[in-house]
């Protein structure tokens, strides 16, 4: 189906076409020196020690846990609201995801929960960060402490975001931030995978890198993998990174003008942002019982919408690790509508949307 309004339009122009085309010139297309810029960018901006690359944030979370060497079987707290990749990853490294459910308010990690589900087997915590603001990082870093675990932050949707006047991301052992093409800075795929930590840092270096600290030579002092991305799309993140400014102060103005078009409606209820986080829209969030009504009445009027996160405690892969039930990742699913933030939405756009919305709830309220 062809859409009026996406779901997703990266700000993609001539400066991102110029950088690549740069990259050709020099006929230098693997890691090289585009990703060396592009990580000196991403640890200025988000003020972190160490960074390295990953092809894209699913493999990013799962080099982290590679890194992180945790004993097979080693349980890890995961909200279940949140992508598949958070738990997929942790599966693939060996380890039992064990799900948190969320926060009401926020839908973030229910910090109140977490003590009630460690066991004498649990190794560490994987906060994530949902749609565009941070988790209670100091309270998890203090749950954490107490309990001796490793945190593993999932900053996929978080560049750009700050808690508490840090970065998301530098809080915990390791962290990822993807920049896949709907995320606020893009490469099409990729990421970045950060920590404060030099021993990770050089497990990482030897893990993403073929067991090797430098490409170009055949004597591999460790086991690794090949992680890296390559020069063509860190071009495309170097021009991205210089125009973040205008990236976010766009998805706020739309998310602002949503926001005063949509509040007071019967029926809707609104993501709250977590006290002390700044915030990058991901996405335009609403909740409301007559959710299908609403999907069918956009939908019709070529708005494309999209779902919030199908709950990871019921995907087939994972129902073997679901101890309880979570209600409020369940109840966020089946009211849950995402609405597009990205920057190709022009004024007229979102008051078009929000007609729609208006409308649609008149018939059913």
């Amino acid at each position: 189906m062809s859409y009026r309004i996406a779901q997703v339009d990266p700000l993609l122009d001539g400066d991102e076409l110029e950088s690549v085309l740069d990259t050709i010139r020099r006929n230098w297309l693997t890691e090289g020196p585009c990703a060396a810029e592009f990580l000196e960018a991403i640890k200025r901006d988000t003020g972190s020690k160490h960074a390295v690359l990953a092809p894209n944030g699913t493999l990013g979370l799962f080099l982290s846990l590679l890194a992180l060497d945790l004993p097979q079987g080693s349980e890890i707290l995961i909200p279940s609201f949140t992508f598949y990749a958070s738990a997929s990853a942790a599966v693939f490294a060996g380890l039992t995801p064990i799900f948190v459910d969320a926060d009401p308010d926020t839908f973030n990690l229910d910090v109140e929960s977490l003590d009630s589900l460690v066991t004498s087997n649990t190794r560490a915590i994987m906060p994530v960060h949902v749609y565009g603001h941070a988790a209670p990082m100091d309270q998890i870093m203090d749950f954490a402490q107490r309990h001796g675990l490793l945190v593993l932050e999932d900053a996929a949707q978080g560049y750009g975001v700050f808690y508490r006047d840090r970065h998301v991301g530098i809080w915990g052992d390791v962290s990822m931030i993807s920049f896949f093409a709907d995320k606020t800075v893009t490469t099409g795929e990729g990421a970045v995978v950060l920590t404060q930590r030099d021993d990770l840092y050089e497990k990482l270096r030897l893990l993403r890198n073929q067991g090797r600290p430098h490409s170009g030579t055949f004597i591999h002092p460790s086991l690794g993998m090949n992680f890296r991305m390559t020069d063509l799309q860190c071009a495309i993140g170097v021009a991205q990174l210089r125009k973040l400014a205008i990236i976010v102060e766009r998805k706020l103005n739309n998310y602002d003008r949503y926001q005063t078009n949509l509040t007071g409606l019967p029926g809707l209820r609104f993501m709250r942002v977590q006290n002390g986080s700044t915030f990058v829209p991901f996405r335009f969030l609403l909740l409301t019982e007559h959710r299908d009504a609403l999907v069918a009445a956009l939908e019709q009027a070529g708005v494309q919408t999209r779902s919030v996160f199908y709950p990871l405690h019921r995907q087939p892969a994972f129902t073997k690790y679901a101890r309880s039930s979570l209600p409020v990742s369940d109840g966020l699913y089946e009211q849950g509508i995402c609405l597009p933030i990205h920057c190709g939405l022009t004024p007229a756009d979102i008051d078009d949307v929000s007609a729609t919305i208006r409308r649609t709830l008149s018939e059913v309220c």
